[in-house]
């Protein structure tokens, strides 16, 4: 028969909930390190088949929680997982120490000391004093042995006698603890029970600002979790760069989930595509929406455009001008979700169907004409695709391309771009996560090293891009740990994303910005990356699709410290003045032609992001008048193709950065390559 009901350690009967067999062998998996997907619900069911083998009989089927928990150790055993079985022991074990040490009475308990004891305030009500508690909170939120968390509930519970209050609140409590806690030289154990919280000033500032962006609940939670990363969660090396504005990581205020996800459409949904399919894939992508930090990238779409480009309108609402078909309609639909959600959602398109590009764009562009409501898709478009478009469809490209819903992207022999910090291997089918992405402060590695020093730049990266690893690792870890078991199962990947390549540019050649040195730049940043986080198991890119909110800390911090004034070398609005500047360029801006050319060369796969770039580049070509950006992006993209070199420079920097090993002293070879420059015909 099922079990139905359990007996708690007091005796009363609870109902039997089996996710919570579930939970505790899944922390058991994270604290071993052995994680296994499914595996958690197999012992589960497992335990369930030995309870009703022991427990056969109808009236007697109330197993007791140290049954089950028999039962688990034994499941966990019998399925070879001895490491998560230990995990699981030591972890009960420990709860048996702090409930023995609920049991703690107070020496020398009299009435008159009773009459002495202040009531405990909580959130959820008022209670006796309990030393007990205070001494179970130390071994289960501090990890302090029972004799060390007894001697800190002690001097607390005397403090708080001798003071003659008669009543007292938890977080003055918690604070008496933090003093002793300091007191007795019991620091780590300070940091791992210390609440996070924010001053209530900030919070009512927050409560009463009506210009904040988002919800103030969900700011609110995002400063919290963006405190708890940077404390407990980022490595203090790491962390202490952060705070001084050496690197930063993007969105921290999420640290539990990725940046960005790529999915294929068809494993999101089975079946032919037709319209009521395409209608069938809105919930589910509202869902994984919120799963993500920032981005939701579809991959795979045009089969249901195909289909929605020809299919009538579902709506009786008069059409807005462009197709009236139900494509607009779906495309505004995942506006709404993205607007909801607060996330964007993109679409990743490689290599389109006949047919199915031109009503794409036309029917975004008649939705971005319209000022649709939310935050239309933006379209990731390859290269080639682009520069194919039919000459019916050039307004609306042109128009997509200004308002930024139009991305072009470039793909490598052996992988394609599959969103923003994603590549996505030949033949790769699964989903794929940008688990994190550290953002560098070139202008100030370029200030420290001075006018034509890449030498002293490109050692001062590498070791910026270590320290940066090593808080990827961490919140990869982190993720792993706290992913939702509802999210799909995706290969993770991280990121670097430049910020101030223009300005460090303009630094390094001394006011002058040349394209060589921005090849070298970018194509070391490449190879840095690639080579320093293969040492450690995982793949780091260098992607220019964020860093926008971090460029404008970067360079308020710079302002002060680092202020550099010479018109004679930058002109008036210079690049390496961050004082005249509100941010610093993000991503692979560039004023120039040539140097962007030798960047975009430089990065094997990727997307060029902001559309601030081509509309830079077409109003500098004042000879010919303000070019169409479509025109810009075709000679960019043949320029690109063409600066491809074979010739290599070689760098040998010192190897610090050995994955849990110590300093090594032996060179690294880095081989950025050097791109050769050809004018176009």
């Amino acid at each position: 028969m099922r079990i139905a009901r359990v007996r708690k350690r007091d005796g009363r009967e609870v109902p039997y909930d089996r996710k919570k067999i579930e939970s505790a062998i899944a922390r058991a998996e994270a604290a071993a390190g052995d994680i296994r997907p499914g595996f958690a619900g197999e012992v589960a069911e497992l335990v369930e088949l030995l309870l009703e083998r022991r427990f056969p009989d109808a009236a007697l089927a109330v197993p007791g929680i140290e049954a089950i928990q028999d039962q688990v150790e034994r499941a966990l055993v019998e399925h070879g997982a001895a490491a998560v079985a230990k995990s699981y022991i030591l972890y009960r074990e420990k709860r048996a120490q702090i409930r023995a040490a609920l049991l703690v009475r107070n020496e020398g308990h009299d009435e008159r000391r009773s009459s002495r004891s202040p009531r405990v305030e909580a959130r959820d009500g008022v209670g006796a004093w309990s030393k007990g508690r205070i001494v179970a909170a130390l071994m289960s939120e501090a990890d302090l042995p029972r004799a060390s968390a007894e001697e800190v509930a002690s001097r607390v519970e005397a403090r708080v006698f001798a003071s003659g209050l008669k009543s007292i609140s938890t977080a003055l409590v918690r604070e008496l603890v933090d003093n002793e806690l300091v007191d007795l030289g019991f620091e780590g154990a300070l940091r791992r029970q210390r609440p996070i919280g924010i001053p209530r000033h900030d919070l009512r500032r927050a409560l009463l600002d009506p210009s904040h962006e988002r919800p103030v609940e969900e700011a609110v939670a995002g400063e919290i979790l963006a405190r708890y990363a940077m404390e407990d969660l980022l490595p203090p090396s790491v962390a202490e760069r952060v705070r001084c504005g050496d690197l930063d990581f993007e969105d921290l205020s999420r640290p539990h989930l990725p940046l960005s996800l790529s999915l294929p459409c068809d494993l999101l949904l089975s079946g032919e595509p037709d319209d009521s399919s395409a209608a069938a894939l809105l919930p589910e992508i509202g869902r994984l929406a919120g799963q993500v930090s920032r981005n939701l990238v579809l991959e795979g779409v045009e089969p249901w455009i195909a289909v929605l480009g020809r299919a009538p309108r579902r709506s009786p609402r008069r059409a807005p001008p462009g197709p009236s078909g139900a494509l607009d309609e779906w495309l505004a639909a995942l506006a709404g979700i993205a607007r909801a959600s607060g996330r964007s959602v993109d679409l990743v398109i490689s290599s389109p169907r006949a047919g199915t590009l031109e009503p794409l764009l036309e029917a975004l562009a008649a939705l971005e004409r319209g000022g649709a409501p939310g935050a239309l898709p933006r379209v990731f478009l390859d290269a080639t695709a682009l520069a194919s478009t039919r000459p019916a469809a050039r307004r609306s490209t042109e128009r997509l391309l200004r308002a930024g819903l139009l991305c072009p992207c470039w793909s490598a022999e052996d992988e394609r771009f599959a969103g923003p910090g994603l590549a996505r291997a030949g033949g790769e089918r699964g989903a794929l996560a940008c688990g994190a992405v550290a953002v560098l402060n070139l202008p100030r590695l370029a200030r420290r090293a001075g006018a034509w020093r890449e030498d002293a730049l490109f050692e001062a990266a590498t070791e910026l891009i270590g320290t940066a690893l090593e808080g990827l690792c961490a919140l990869g870890d982190f993720q792993r740990e706290s992913r939702d078991r509802g999210a799909p199962r995706a290969r993770i990947a991280f990121a670097l994303s430049p910020v101030g390549l223009g300005e460090a540019l303009a630094i390094l050649g001394d006011g002058e910005l040349r394209a060589e040195q921005a090849a070298r730049l970018v194509a070391f940043l490449v190879e840095a990356g690639e080579r320093l986080s293969r040492e450690r198991g995982f793949r780091v890119s260098v992607t220019p699709c964020f860093g926008e909110r971090v460029a404008q800390r970067f360079a308020r911090l710079d302002a002060g410290p680092l202020r550099v004034r010479q018109p004679g070398l930058f002109g008036e609005n210079t690049l390496g003045e961050p004082e005249r500047e509100s941010s610093y360029s993000s991503g692979f801006e560039v004023p120039a032609e040539a140097a962007l050319c030798s960047v975009l060369g430089a990065v094997p796969t990727g997307a060029l992001h902001s559309p601030s770039i081509l509309r830079a580049l077409a109003a500098a070509r004042l000879e010919v008048g303000e070019q169409p950006l479509l025109q810009v992006w075709e000679r960019l993209e043949r320029l690109r193709g063409r600066t491809r070199g074979g010739a290599r420079a070689i760098y040998a920097l010192p190897h610090l950065f050995a994955a849990g090993s110590a300093v090594k002293t032996s060179p690294t070879l880095f081989a950025p390559t050097v791109l050769g420059l050809h004018a176009d015909p």
